[in-house]
């Protein structure tokens, strides 16, 4: 009788499906009439909590993505409000999203390895120096050409990618140069493009073309307040980065930050100040990276002390339990809520600029290149092909499996060890942004201090679980009030010249 409960469960899952993308319809319709009463947002719930419920997905990840779609309800009613052409995209992009949910289950069902993003980096070119900077971007470098980005959006679209995520090098000197970045959304209007860039180069005309587009997400690189800013990226940076969010908010462009944590600034980015003034100036959303030790001359003891590490899990937790308007990720402190660490192709992997493919766009390493595949050079027939027989991808998800604590889900930073070992498989070599001492020196002696520190911390944290299975609500910071009253209306702003920043 087993057959039959399979077939049952999975006409059940394309009825719900039919059901859900109905719904996403719907919400899309109800957009405009029916913005101020947020029924869009109440129905796209609806749809998502019905998804993600129906999959067969390890409990780890369930938990996360049902999670992902009730922290989306401050974050959508906002994005409605001030930005409902985005709006209208997003919900394509969640249609896409839900679609691939039950696609990749399939997958993973039968085996078939079917991540859910990759990191292209369309140039290593920048237009900034910034000391430390992990892809040792420099003013010269390499750049993909638009047509091989084109064909590995196809590949990995096939495999069930909804997210593109864009690097860099700069994205936006590619966007300047052939219009790279909104040629690519428009070309594929149904799936997302979250691009991390400094800034600097979206001018008014670029905003205006990305919010015609309306699936892309530029997410603008901060190191904490507006001085910390200029003193690693340079003086006037974060005044230009600052316009480029004041036009991209005139356009209706879905834009938010991204953190660079590091030893010095860890308390003012985990401050209450700091996303009070994110919040405040027309972020979205934010994501939290923590320094890693490669790229350009590198300083180890820039890395966060455990502690460090520990307080920023602790406030985004707090930030996300207080219901505020804003979407935010922790690179690796969310590792509980994503069953571990997700590069080698579990949920994703990355390619850099000249080609080259790594598991992790913070893994110094190459193990295989899109233009031999795509040249027939290569033992792989295409991407699909490598992510699941490589090599070095393998052995990256057979450690994953190994990793028992997912508050350290990260092979290079918390299993310093394991990756060693992976790099020394066939074929696994360092790829340009792999510093002197990584491996066997100073850097490696570091980031072993660091992973044995973080192992004791994580020992004494509280299990991590979705918010909405700890009370929900019953949280009022001393400052939420007043972002929820009216953000967008403060004549000061934390952060900014001349206001007074608490930390």
């Amino acid at each position: 009788m087993h057959w039959k409960q399979d077939s049952l469960n999975k006409i059940s899952e394309k009825l719900n499906l039919a059901v859900l993308l109905t719904f996403v319809k719907a919400a899309e319709w109800s957009l405009h009439l029916h913005t101020e009463k947020n029924v869009f947002v109440e129905r796209l719930l609806k749809a998502l909590d019905r998804a993600l419920g129906e999959t067969e997905q390890d409990q780890d990840v369930l938990r996360h993505l049902i999670w992902f779609g009730t922290h989306l309800k401050p974050f959508l009613r906002r994005v409605a409000r001030e930005r409902p052409a985005a709006a209208r995209a997003i919900l394509r992009f969640l249609g896409t999203y839900i679609e691939d949910v039950y696609r990749r289950t399939e997958r993973q069902q039968a085996g078939v390895i079917a991540p859910s993003t990759v990191v292209i980096e369309p140039t290593d070119r920048c237009n900034l120096q910034c000391p430390g900077c992990y892809a040792k971007s420099s003013a010269d470098g390499s750049d993909l050409p638009f047509e091989r980005m084109v064909e590995i959006v196809e590949q990995v679209v096939d495999m069930g990618v909804s997210l593109i995520t864009i690097s860099g090098g700069e994205p936006f000197l590619r966007e300047r140069a052939d219009g790279t970045i909104s040629r690519l959304a428009e070309r594929f209007p149904n799936h997302g493009f979250l691009v991390y860039t400094n800034g600097t180069l979206i001018d008014e005309a670029v905003a205006k073309r990305l919010g015609e587009l309306g699936n892309v997400f530029p997410a603008i690189s901060v190191e904490g307040f507006e001085h910390q800013t200029d003193a690693r990226r340079g003086q006037g940076i974060a005044a230009r980065s600052r316009q480029a969010r004041q036009w991209l908010a005139r356009y209706g462009v879905m834009a938010g930050f991204s953190a660079t944590v590091t030893r010095e600034n860890a308390e003012a980015i985990a401050s209450d100040a700091f996303i009070e003034w994110r919040i405040a100036e027309g972020d979205l959303f934010g994501w939290f990276f923590l320094f890693q030790p490669i790229g350009r001359a590198p300083r180890p003891d820039l890395m966060v002390t455990a502690e460090q590490r520990a307080l920023l899990r602790a406030a985004i937790t707090r930030w996300r339990e207080a219901d505020l308007p804003i979407f935010l990720g922790d690179f690796w402190n969310d590792g509980p809520l994503v069953g571990g660490c997700i590069a080698g192709g579990r949920y994703y992997f990355h390619i850099y600029a000249n080609g080259d493919i790594s598991p992790c766009v913070f893994a110094p390493v190459s193990c295989g290149n899109i233009f031999d595949i795509i040249a027939g050079r290569s033992p792989y027939r295409n991407l699909k092909d490598f992510v699941e027989r490589n090599p070095v991808f393998v052995a990256y998800r057979q450690e994953q499996s190994k990793i028992g604590d997912r508050a350290r889900p990260c092979l290079l930073i918390d299993h310093p060890e394991a990756f060693r070992r992976i790099f020394n498989i066939e074929g696994c070599r360092p790829a340009k942004n792999m510093p002197e001492g990584y491996l066997d020196g100073a850097i490696a002696a570091a980031i072993d201090t660091a992973a044995a520190s973080w192992r004791e911390v994580a020992a004494k944290l509280e299990p991590m679980a979705p918010p909405q299975e700890k009370r929900r609500g019953g949280q009022t910071l001393p400052w939420q009030a007043g972002i929820l009253a009216g953000y967008d209306s403060r004549e000061s702003r934390p952060g900014a010249e001349g206001s007074e920043v608490r930390t």
